[in-house]
């Protein structure tokens, strides 16, 4: 790798960590609630605040810049991104941070099947073990001695199962050439005109500083996707995107440091085993083949999953 290759991955590397600390800023403001809000109610605030914060950088080049021949997966990916942090957030509401967290990022043990589902390319058979792995955490954190069916794990599970959905509808508009502005543009727009009338039916008014807490939950989801987007011109998904795992230990961090809660053995466990399979997962199957096509653009074609 050369000296401007390997300062530009690192450079890479750093946005990408500072992206995802403001995503655990986000579901920790969001935790921090515990139930004195509907959560629609956050998810619209979240994403109406988003959505003005990244409007005027989706539309420096225009209106007409915002067209796509792909509205069907975009509004595909709004969906299910949409569900995906519902359901995140109503599993706040009854596990740690820590855990539902965890939960949520098991979407890359459903990715391979999601796209064996959509795009009927099957996958290595030598990931399953990786899978296994994933889901013996995924039993730690649930602890058999508990209710099988606790709400918290059943939304941190689908809330996996849906983002996993939301992001090969991205890989799919990657192979389709979608700038990630108009990729973020929709995803807030359509978030926010889908969450409005849920919001509205059972809205609670904030009280002084909840205002700004709530706006705060969308400046840092913003700011987070912002980074992120940033960060992507200077590495691909095989380096940067395992990186997601970073916000278990953030998050593991502020609940023990600012809402003084230490993980238990099995959380500390299951989640390590989760970040370990699950990063192994995701690079395994998308790694460039060479150091210098991860920092080349990618041709229009249908990549193996």
């Amino acid at each position: 790798m050369s000296q401007t290759s390997s300062s530009k991955l690192s450079l890479g590397i750093a946005i990408t960590l500072i992206a995802y600390l403001f995503f655990s800023a986000a579901s920790s403001l969001v935790w921090n609630f515990q139930g004195k809000f509907p959560t629609i109610q956050i998810i619209f605030i979240q994403n109406v605040v988003a959505f003005f914060t990244i409007l005027p950088i989706s539309l420096r080049r225009g209106w007409r810049y915002m067209k796509t021949k792909n509205l069907h997966l975009h509004l595909l990916r709004d969906l299910f991104g949409l569900v995906s942090y519902f359901l995140f957030f109503l599993a706040i509401r009854f596990l740690n941070l820590v855990d539902a967290t965890t939960l949520n990022y098991t979407s890359p043990f459903f990715v391979p099947f999601v796209w064996w589902i959509w795009m009927k390319e099957k996958f290595d058979s030598q990931i399953w073990w990786l899978i296994i792995v994933g889901f013996i955490g995924v039993a730690l954190i649930l602890n058999p001695t508990k209710e099988i069916f606790d709400l918290g794990f059943v939304f941190g599970i689908f809330a996996g199962i849906t983002s996993a959905i939301a992001l090969v509808s991205i890989r799919i508009l990657n192979v389709h050439q979608e700038p990630m502005s108009r990729t973020l543009f929709y995803f807030f727009a359509v978030s926010t005109l889908l969450s409005f009338p849920f919001a509205w039916a059972s809205w609670v008014p904030p009280m002084g500083s909840e205002w700004v807490l709530c706006a705060l939950i969308g400046s840092a989801t913003a700011l987070g996707q912002i980074a992120l987007t940033i960060a992507y011109r200077y590495g691909t998904a095989s380096y940067l995107s395992p990186l997601g795992y970073s916000v278990v230990i953030y998050n593991g961090l502020i609940s023990y440091y600012l809402f003084d809660m230490p993980l238990s053995w099995r959380s500390f466990l299951g989640a390590l085993l989760i970040v370990v399979s699950g990063t192994i997962t995701y690079v395994w199957k998308r790694k460039a083949h060479t150091v210098k096509e991860t920092f080349q653009t990618p041709q229009k074609e249908k990549p193996p999953m």
